[in-house]
C-alpha cells in the first residue's frame, strides 16, 4: 500500500468518533434520573443575567444573545423564577380628565393599592355629591334665603315698573303683555276707552268714522310715545335687577353648597397624592361654576361621568414585580393606544378610553421581548429607544395613516421597567455598530454558548435534560446507550470533540422522533438503533439536494474520478451548507503550467467567482511557491487553477492545499492518485491547517466511492489537526474498519504529495536545490527551466 510505503497510515476506527464515557451514563432508562430544572452549560449566561437583573440603574437592560433553541427565553424564566421578585414599590397609574385642557388627560401615579382607593374614593365621592347638592339646594335655609332674597328684588323690579304704571294710568292708558309668539310675550301701553284698552288701529278706525278726532288721535299717539320710552327704560331696569337677582342667587347656592362640596372632596384629598390633590381641587371648581348642571344631573347626560378616573394599571394586592414576555410586539401592544367611537361617523374619545401596554403592565418589573420582532419595524425599534432614553413612555392613538385623527394626547408617564431583549449575536452586533444609543441602553450582554464541555457532569446534565423533555412530553424513557446516541450526535452538531451542543431544541427532535420509532415498534423504551433510526429518517427527508447532486457525479455528468491517476488533476471536497442540512461533495481542481509571466492564475477570481478567502489561498500557495524554490532563477510561471464544472463561485481556503497538489503534480508532471480526495488549508511554509466541515466532507466522497465501488484504496485526506472533530456516520467507520475506506491525516505538503504521488518530496541539499528524483526537485527543474526558455527568447528582468 502506497500509503504505508511512505509511513503515512490511516486512522484506525476509535479515532472516527467520539465515544461517550460509560460513567458519565449510569442509569438504565432516563425515568430514574431525577430532573431540576436547572440551567444547563450556560454559566457565563447565568450570572450576566442575574448581575442584569440586580442592578436597578438606568441603562442596564439586558441583550441575551445565542443561537435559537439554546434556551435563551427559559433560562431568563428559571432565572426570574429563582430569584426574590418581592417588592414594595409597585405603583398603581391613572387617567383623569385634564379641565385646562381636556385633550392632555393627566397621569396620576399611586403606590400600590392607592389607585384602587382613589378610584372607589372618587365614585363614593360623585354619590355624595349627587345626593347632597340637591339636598342642601333644596333645604328650608337655603329656601328662606332665596325667598328673601327673591322678595328684595321682586321690590326694587315692582317699585321702577309701578312708576311707569301710574304715569300711564295718569295720562289714560294701561300697560298690557302682547304675544309676539306662542307662549312670548313683551310689555306695552295701550290707550283706555271704556274702561278697556284699545289698541290704536281700532283708534284709527274711530277716526275714520268719526267718533274721535285727529287731534284727539295724534294726542294719543304722542303720549303713546313718551309712555313706550318711559316703559322700555323701566323694563331694561327690571331685567338688570333680575340678573342681579339671578347672580346673586347663583352665589347664595354656591356659598351654601361650597361647604357641603368641600367637605365631600376633602375626603378624597385624604388617601390621593400631591397631583390627584391638585386634581380634587379642580373638582371643586368644575361643581361651583357649572352647579346647575350638577345639581340637576340625568342618568343621559350625567356631567360626574368628567370625574371616572381610568386606572390603566392596578397593582393593588400584588407584590411582586411584574414579568411581562410580549410575543406579538406592535405598536398597541408594547405602547398602549387610545380607543374611539363613532357618532355619526366622527370619531370620538376621552381619557376613559386609553389602554395601556406591555412596557405599562411591566412597570416595576421586567420586560422580555424577541429582539428581530421589533427590529422588524423600524418605527416600534425606534419607539423603543426613545422611551429607554427619556425614561418616559407615551400612549397614542394608533392610526399609522391618519385615517381617523383625534387631538387627545394623554401627558407622558415615567418608566420603571427593566426590558431584556432575545436576540441573535449577529443581531447584537448589527444594533451595536449602528443605533448610536444602543450600548448606553443595553449595558448587559448575556451570551448563550451554542455548545459546552463535553465532560463527565455535563454529559450527566446532558441526560437530565433529555429526561425533562420526555416526563414534560410523556415521551418513551430512553436507555443510557439511545442517550449516548444521542449525545454523539450533539457533538457532531457542535462541530467539536470535546463539546456537546446545547442547542437543545434540535436534541429534542431526536428524542421525539426516536420515541416514534420506538412506539412503532411496540417498544416500551427507546433504544440505541431507534436513536440511529431517528438519525437516518431525518437525513432522508433533508437530503434531496444531496442526492441530486451525487447522481450527476455517479452518471458522470459531473466528471469526478475515483480510481487511476492523472497529472495536474486532483480531487477536492467543498460543503454545501443549507437552511437545514449540510453535506460535502467532491469536485475536480485541474491545473495547467506552462512558461510565461503571469504567475499563478486564479480562473475562479478572472470570472468574479471567487471569493475572498478563495482568493487569499491562491496567494498563500504563490507564496509557498516562491519560498520553497526560485532560488536562483526567476519566477517564469503562467499557470491556471480552476474548479471544473463550478458555476456557483467558491470561497473558503480548506481547497489551498488541494490546489497546491495539483499545481506541484502539474510542474514535476507526475501523476497524481484518483481515489484520494483532499481538503485542507496551507499556509505559506507548507503546514495544512484545520478546516471546517471534515465529517460532511469525507462522507461526501466516500458515498461517491461506495456507489461506484469500494476497491480498498479510496479514501481522503484530512489536516491532521481535524483528526479530534471526526464524528463520522457509521457507515464510513465500517468501511475504514474492513479496511475498505482510509482516512489519512496530514500535517504538511511534504506528507501530502507523497501520499498522493507516491514519490518523495525531498529535501533541501546544501546547493539550495533538490534531488532529482523527488517531486520537488522535479518542480524546480521544471522552474528553471522554463526560466531558461523565457531567458532564451529574451524574456529578462
Amino acid at each position: 500500500h502506497i500509503g504505508e510505503k511512505m509511513k503515512i497510515m490511516g486512522l484506525t476506527p476509535g479515532k472516527l468518533k467520539w465515544k461517550c464515557p460509560k460513567k458519565a451514563l449510569t442509569f438504565k432508562t432516563t425515568d430514574e434520573i431525577e430532573t431540576t430544572g436547572e440551567i444547563v452549560g450556560q454559566e457565563r449566561a447565568v450570572k450576566a443575567i442575574e448581575l442584569g437583573l440586580d442592578i436597578a440603574s438606568r441603562g442596564y437592560n439586558m441583550f441575551v444573545t445565542g443561537v435559537s433553541g439554546t434556551g435563551r427565553e427559559t433560562t431568563v424564566k428559571h432565572i426570574l423564577d429563582k430569584i426574590d421578585l418581592s417588592t414594595n414599590d409597585l405603583r398603581d397609574i391613572c387617567y383623569v380628565r385634564n379641565f385646562d385642557n381636556p385633550n392632555e388627560p393627566l397621569a396620576l401615579i399611586f403606590p400600590a393599592g392607592g389607585g384602587e382607593k382613589f378610584v372607589e374614593a372618587v365614585g363614593e365621592c360623585i354619590q355624595l355629591l349627587k345626593s347632597n347638592i340637591p339636598t342642601v339646594l333644596q333645604s328650608e335655609k337655603t329656601s328662606r334665603s332665596e325667598t328673601k332674597l327673591l322678595d328684595e328684588y321682586k321690590a326694587r323690579k315692582d317699585k321702577i315698573m309701578n312708576v311707569v304704571k301710574e304715569d300711564a294710568e295718569s295720562a289714560g292708558f294701561t300697560i298690557v303683555n302682547v304675544p309676539i309668539a306662542p307662549g312670548e310675550y313683551r310689555p306695552d301701553v295701550l290707550p283706555v276707552k271704556e274702561e278697556e284698552p284699545v289698541d290704536f288701529e281700532t283708534l284709527e278706525k274711530l277716526v275714520d268714522s268719526g267718533d274721535m278726532s285727529q287731534k284727539e288721535f295724534d294726542k294719543l299717539v304722542e303720549e303713546y310715545d313718551k309712555l313706550f320710552i318711559k316703559l322700555a327704560e323701566a323694563f331694561r331696569k327690571a331685567r338688570d335687577i333680575e340678573i342681579e337677582a339671578q347672580t346673586r342667587l347663583e352665589k347664595l347656592y354656591i356659598r351654601l353648597v361650597r361647604p357641603t362640596v368641600a367637605g365631600i372632596i376633602s375626603q378624597l384629598k385624604e388617601i390621593s397624592g400631591e397631583d390627584a390633590d391638585v386634581w380634587a381641587d379642580s373638582i371643586l371648581e368644575i361643581i361651583l361654576d357649572n352647579l346647575t348642571e350638577f345639581a340637576n344631573a340625568q342618568e343621559d347626560e350625567d356631567p360626574y361621568d368628567l370625574f371616572t378616573p381610568n386606572l390603566i394599571i392596578d397593582n393593588s394586592g400584588v407584590k411582586e414585580k411584574p414579568v411581562v414576555i410580549e410575543e406579538f410586539p406592535d405598536a398597541v401592544s408594547l405602547f398602549g393606544n387610545i380607543d374611539k367611537i363613532y357618532i355619526e361617523g366622527k370619531p370620538l374619545t376621552d381619557h376613559t378610553m386609553i389602554k395601556p401596554g406591555a412596557i405599562h403592565r411591566a412597570d416595576g418589573g421586567y420586560l422580555i421581548i424577541n429582539a428581530i420582532d421589533i427590529v422588524r419595524q423600524p418605527t416600534l425599534w425606534q419607539q423603543l429607544i426613545q422611551t429607554l432614553r427619556n425614561g418616559v413612555s407615551i400612549i397614542r392613538n394608533h392610526d399609522p395613516i391618519r385615517l381617523h385623527p383625534i387631538d387627545i394626547q394623554p401627558k407622558s408617564i415615567g418608566t420603571n421597567v427593566k426590558v431584556i431583549l432575545l436576540g441573535s449575536v449577529r443581531l447584537y452586533n448589527l444594533l451595536a455598530s449602528h443605533e448610536p444609543e444602543f450600548s448606553l441602553l443595553f449595558r448587559i450582554r448575556a451570551a448563550f454558548d451554542r455548545s459546552m464541555e463535553s465532560s463527565v457532569n455535563n454529559i450527566k446534565d446532558f441526560a437530565g435534560v433529555i429526561a425533562t423533555i420526555t416526563k414534560n412530553e410523556k415521551l418513551l424513557p430512553l436507555d443510557a446507550a439511545a442517550v449516548a446516541e444521542i449525545a454523539g450526535e450533539s457533538i457532531r452538531i457542535s462541530r467539536y470533540h470535546d463539546r456537546l451542543s446545547t442547542e437543545f431544541n434540535r436534541v429534542g427532535d431526536y428524542v421525539r422522533q426516536a420515541s416514534y420509532f420506538a412506539k412503532r415498534d411496540k417498544s416500551k423504551i427507546v433504544k440505541a438503533k431507534h436513536v440511529k433510526k431517528a438519525i437516518e429518517e431525518k437525513i432522508f427527508r433533508l437530503n434531496l439536494g444531496q442526492t441530486y447532486a451525487e447522481r450527476h457525479i455517479i452518471e458522470n455528468t459531473i466528471m469526478v474520478d475515483t480510481e487511476g491517476s492523472a497529472i495536474g488533476q486532483v480531487n477536492g471536497l467543498g460543503v454545501y451548507q443549507g437552511v437545514d442540512y449540510t453535506f460535502g461533495l467532491p469536485s475536480r481542481i485541474t491545473v495547467s503550467a506552462s512558461s510565461g509571466r503571469s504567475g499563478i492564475i486564479n480562473v475562479e477570481r478572472e470570472a468574479n467567482l471567487s471569493g475572498t478567502s478563495h482568493t487569499k489561498g491562491i496567494l498563500i500557495i504563490a507564496g509557498f511557491i516562491r519560498g520553497k524554490f526560485m532560488k536562483g532563477y526567476p519566477l517564469s510561471l503562467s499557470a491556471s487553477i480552476v474548479f471544473e464544472q463550478s458555476y456557483g463561485g467558491v470561497d473558503g481556503d480548506s481547497a489551498s492545499s488541494t490546489e497546491l497538489y495539483a499545481l506541484l503534480s502539474a510542474l514535476a508532471e507526475i501523476p497524481i492518485r484518483q481515489d484520494l480526495a483532499v481538503t485542507g488549508s496551507v499556509n505559506q511554509f507548507g503546514e495544512v491547517q484545520a478546516i471546517g466541515g471534515v465529517n460532511e466532507k469525507i462522507e461526501g466522497f466516500f458515498n461517491i466511492c461506495s456507489t461506484r465501488r469500494l476497491t480498498g484504496t479510496q479514501g481522503v485526506m484530512i489536516p491532521a489537526s481535524n483528526v479530534p472533530d471526526l464524528q463520522l456516520r457509521d457507515n464510513v467507520i465500517d468501511a475504514v474498519r474492513e479496511k475498505k475506506f482510509h482516512i489519512y491525516p496530514i500535517e504538511s505538503i511534504d506528507d501530502g504529495i507523497e501520499l498522493l504521488t507516491g514519490i518523495e518530496a525531498g529535501n533541501r541539499m546544501k546547493n539550495n536545490s533538490y534531488p532529482d528524483d523527488t517531486i520537488y526537485g522535479k518542480v524546480d527543474r521544471r522552474l528553471e527551466k522554463m526560466a531558461d526558455t523565457l531567458c532564451s527568447y529574451g524574456y529578462r528582468d
